[in-house]
């Protein structure tokens, strides 16, 4: 049965380079920065069975997306958002909010339960 050995296989996603998770990393930092990163790790996640068609319909807007974004820039948001292990990183990377363990601590108008 040699020939249908890998016949029905469907390839493993790659892992995110270097190059490519500073890339999210950076996303990231300005998403959190804007305290948008819960928000923006909830729409990742509950997005995940749609990201391809995201991706293709970013690569259709590339020319309309040209205004605001670099041409380069747009193609690999797309190439990433067809990642899932880039996506997973991004989501992990939106979820670590920079918040103080144990509670309240870094705010002083908010008074602790008994």
């Amino acid at each position: 049965m040699g020939i249908w050995d890998n016949a029905f296989k469907i390839p493993e996603p790659q892992e995110p380079t270097a190059e490519e998770k500073a890339l999210l990393d950076a996303l990231a930092v300005k998403v959190r920065a804007r305290k948008l990163g819960d928000l923006a790790a909830f729409a990742l996640e509950s997005t995940r069975p749609v990201h391809d068609l995201g991706a293709q319909s970013a690569s259709f807007l590339t020319p309309i997306l040209n205004i605001v974004f670099e041409k380069d820039e747009v193609s690999r948001y797309a190439k990433l958002l067809e990642n899932p292990k880039a996506v997973s990183y991004l989501v992990d990377k939106l979820g670590a909010d920079d918040k103080p363990e144990g509670g309240n601590q870094g705010e002083p108008n908010v008074k602790e339960r008994p």
